[in-house]
């Protein structure tokens, strides 16, 4: 448990109870002890809106964020007991429909999100301050691809641990893949600066590999939506090679989905989106550069 002194100003230091640390504030945020100005600088700092309660609202959820927002309402009971790690600049909608903790080691993200949930803290997935099985759910967005083989095991049973037997976890994810567009990127010297250093994205794995570290966390896999399987990708993977060291062609390619993306979002987006969702039921798995994954704690 959290203490401050009475009448003490809004920034002032907290104290643990339980073990005596004390964690200090910025604009009202406890920062258990962490700060990393990598993420500060590429860190996701937009926050995702909310939808309209009708029809048209129903198809826009179902769309958004490649169907991550509907799967997660439809694995998680509205008023549940939320925490996303890794949240960025959080969603309006999940705000709205949960009561939601974030957990974000940028501070940049924190203070964009701080006024769209409830509670926000600066701490790391590898060291979740929260006791044991008190939370309904965990959710996290293209986190867990940033977990290094140092932290990614005990970054998993934290997550598990302050998940409560029964509850829900699920994570959208890139994948280590196998398919056409992964095999033709990998040849070029730019795939590693480009797709893994530039992005953080030292924990890649394969699907099969994360199966295994899901298991030995003692989280049972409910259900997996896999996509970006084609040459079509989606245009956020197309355009991080719009600079360098990407050159000749693919630089060029890069360049045209950027310009797409920001003349034509969301649009374009959910668009191309559809496009997979007609293709991805066609080809292998193994393929699939992203996923969703539902995840079970078992009682």
């Amino acid at each position: 448990m959290l203490t401050q002194l009475e009448d003490a100003p809004k920034d002032a230091p907290v104290r643990c109870e339980r073990c005596g640390e004390t964690y200090g504030r910025r604009s009202g945020i406890i920062n258990f002890g962490v700060r990393d100005s990598f993420y500060d600088e590429h860190g996701f700092n937009r926050t995702g809106r909310d939808f309209s309660r009708n029809a048209f609202g129903s198809l826009l959820l179902y769309l958004a964020r490649q169907h991550f927002l509907f799967d997660i309402s439809r694995a998680i009971p509205q008023g549940s007991a939320v925490v996303e790690v890794g949240c960025g600049g959080g969603s309006c909608y999940l705000a709205s429909h949960y009561d939601m903790l974030g957990v974000e080691i940028s501070e940049r993200a924190l203070l964009n999100l701080s006024r769209t949930y409830p509670s926000v803290i600066q701490a790391t997935v590898a060291q979740v301050p929260l006791t044991d099985e008190c939370v309904d759910a965990v959710i996290s967005s293209f986190v867990l691809e940033h977990l290094g083989e140092d932290i990614v095991c005990q970054s998993l049973g934290e997550m598990a641990r302050v998940l409560r037997p029964g509850g829900r976890m699920l994570h959208f994810l890139d994948l280590d893949a196998h398919g056409p567009f992964s095999v033709w990127a990998k040849k070029y010297e730019w795939y590693e600066p480009v797709f893994v250093q530039s992005k953080g994205h030292f924990g890649l794995r394969a699907l099969k590999e994360w199966q295994k570290l899901f298991e030995k966390s003692g989280l049972a896999i409910a259900a997996t939506r896999l996509s970006c399987k084609s040459w079509l990708q989606d245009l956020s993977i197309w355009g991080m090679m719009s600079d360098p060291p990407a050159s000749g062609v693919p630089r060029q390619i890069g360049r045209l989905a950027e310009n797409i993306r920001r003349q034509f979002s969301p649009a374009a987006d959910v668009i191309v989106g559809a496009l997979n969702d007609l293709l991805d039921p066609l080809l292998p798995d193994h393929w699939a550069t992203k996923a969703i994954v539902t995840l079970e704690k078992r009682t």
